[in-house]
């Protein structure tokens, strides 16, 4: 009865204690020959997927170090009998490919086919080449798949894609890998999730990066140098679209476009260089949205990040948005652009070619601590314009942008809203075109009186407002610092400067007594001391008392001796010697050459 009841106990506990997952099996290819054979005692890649099809768990394939798997056995099947490598199995699959290449050497064929939706395939240290199909020359994959220190290169697409999924769902993982030199797009899926980390996607002869109807991320990675455009959405089903830490340059289309989506965050990125080639428009960041009912509220947001030298034809050189349809009223979608610079970008070409830096035929746009400058329109707003809502400005510097209509800086077919910004320094004909109001909450200048500015402290028809070129003065982006003789210096009263308590760079406000006008604060120098002890232009001797001094010797080659307190002892011109006190003081030299004595003192200039 006892060892009855003992058994139960220990049937019951092993019915409670979880099964363990599937421990992989793991295949080692020992030769590089694309053979079938069973009977030369031999595992070829091609027999290696074969045994991983047949597995009921999942399977890991290890190949040699640095070698080349070529392809040869040619024909057309899902079989894995010939031609692409077929994964057709529900269970994981990993090829492990210590630095090898899979060439695939038959014409009209993948390189690798993974077919069960319900499975996966995980690529690491592996090259596929020589793949010849326009859905998926190196890859189609109906289920997820990855690749990690990865590359697909010389591979032909044609006009179709290279990394490929359609089925829906999928998600695509590349992780520190490479697409690179192949005909056709780079990577495209449809209804599923792409992930780029530390990817590189340059030199293909389409798109970089195409996805219909998914969530994008791209962190840390390269778009550059494809024929078309760099990355390009369709209906972004999650609303999900960032780009964070990344380049897109050089592509022969728009850097990023997104077309019936929801919103894009782009942070710490550089989007330059992007021009128009064949049929495409161009330019940096384009957005069309679909909005189906009022409470949809698009926005795109650019944080640190630098859009610059992108052209396009059309509006909108550097950002532009505007409207696929519109069937749930009037749309609420915004630009808002933070510490960030929109430089150097152009559109032309068409009778409606605003905006160069940014153009928003639907919705408002808000810049906060940023730079646009140097771009050009051939119509109305160089560096910014919109259709129908209004401009919002804080701390912005919009300069030296140039227009062939009104507005080098901005336009608007609606209302300026402004706060502590330059606006000044056009190139064309006026700084502004404000159809309807301007509300400035002050301390705004402009350069020719066309903004209408009429707020507290509000500059008006400065002309030039001197700022710098633009440069890397610290901070993620380049900025224009205004010169000594500028109005926007100090412009803004340091009980004002609360509404962004830093700037484009990421420096606090106020750095003087008062705040500067447009993206930058300029760092002040301290103020002259009051001198309690003033020498005079030859050579002088003074000495503090056992109080808190300020010794000024002006010109002269003067000797200054602190006295007991928290002295200042400042040299001026000449040759000085300078002896600190018993006290904690500040021995300034001036200009010359000057020696300065002093335990536990301040030295400046000695």
């Amino acid at each position: 009865m006892r060892r009855a009841v003992l058994s139960c106990l220990v049937l019951a506990a092993a019915l409670l204690v979880p099964a363990s997952p599937a421990q992989a099996a793991t295949i080692t290819v020992t030769t590089t020959a694309d053979v079938v054979n069973g009977a030369d005692g031999l595992t070829s890649l091609r027999e290696a997927v074969s045994t991983a099809n047949a597995a009921a768990t999942p399977t890991t394939i290890t190949l040699a170090a640095s070698a080349s798997y070529g392809l040869n056995l040619c024909g057309d099947n899902d079989t894995n009998a010939s031609g692409d490598l077929d994964s057709t199995s529900a269970q994981p699959l990993t090829i492990d490919g210590n630095a090898s290449t899979i060439d695939q050497n038959c014409a009209g064929e993948r390189v690798l086919d993974a077919i069960d939706s319900d499975g996966s395939i995980a690529l690491q240290e592996v090259t596929l080449t020589g793949g010849d199909d326009v859905d998926g020359a190196a890859l189609r994959h109906n289920g997820d798949a990855s690749l990690t220190d990865s590359t697909a290169t010389g591979n032909n697409a044609g006009t179709g894609r290279v990394l490929a999924s359609s089925l829906g769902g999928a998600v695509l993982d590349l992780t520190d890998s490479s697409i690179h030199d192949n005909t056709g797009t780079g990577v495209a899926l449809s209804l599923g999730t792409v992930h780029l980390t530390d990817t590189t996607v340059a030199n293909n002869t389409g798109r970089g990066v195409g996805l219909t109807d998914g969530a994008l991320t791209v962190t840390a990675s390269t778009i550059s140098d494809n024929g078309g455009d760099g990355v390009r959405t369709t209906g972004q089903g999650s609303g999900l679209f960032t780009l964070t830490n990344t380049t897109v340059d050089n592509n022969g289309g728009t850097g990023v476009i997104c077309s019936a989506c929801g919103d894009l965050t782009v942070t710490g990125s550089t989007i330059t260089n992007n021009h128009p080639a064949g049929t495409s428009q161009g330019g940096g960041v384009q957005v069309l949205f679909d909005q189906d009912a009022p409470a949809d509220q698009p926005v795109v947001t650019v944080t640190e990040s630098t859009i610059s030298g992108n052209s396009r034809t059309g509006a909108g050189g550097g950002i532009s948005t505007g409207i696929i349809e519109n069937s749930g009223g009037p749309p609420p979608a915004q630009i808002h652009v933070v510490r960030s610079t929109i430089s150097g970008n152009t559109a032309s070409g068409v009778a409606d070619s605003q905006g160069g830096g940014i153009s928003a035929l639907t919705g408002e746009v808000r810049v906060d601590n940023s730079t646009v400058t140097g771009n050009s329109a051939d119509a109305a707003g160089g560096g910014i314009y919109t259709l129908a809502h209004d401009v919002h400005l804080r701390h912005a510097t919009v300069s030296g942008n140039t227009a062939g209509g009104v507005g080098d800086n901005v336009a608007t077919s609606a209302g300026l809203q402004t706060f502590g910004s330059i606006l000044a320094g056009g190139g064309g004909t006026s700084d502004c075109g404000i159809e309807l109001a301007t509300t400035s909450t002050g301390y705004n200048l402009d350069g020719d009186g066309s903004c209408s500015l009429a707020g507290t402290g509000d500059q008006s028809n400065v002309g030039s407002p001197q700022l710098g070129a633009l440069a890397g003065n610290g901070g993620p982006t380049q900025t224009m610092l205004p010169l000594a003789a500028s109005l926007a210096n100090g412009l803004v009263p340091a009980a004002a400067c609360t509404v962004l308590t830093t700037d484009q760079r990421g420096t606090a406000r106020p750095q003087g007594t008062n705040c500067e006008a447009g993206a930058v604060e300029v760092t002040e120098a301290p103020s002259a001391p009051s001198c309690t002890h003033t020498g005079t232009n030859g050579s002088d001797l003074l000495i503090g008392t056992p109080g808190n001094d300020v010794l000024c010797g002006l010109k002269g080659d003067d000797l200054l001796l602190g006295g007991g307190g928290k002295d200042i002892l400042y040299g001026g011109k000449g040759k000085d010697l300078l002896i600190g006190g018993p006290g904690k003081d500040v021995l300034d030299g001036g200009p010359g050459k000057d020696f300065c004595l002093g335990i536990g003192d301040t030295l400046i200039s000695c």
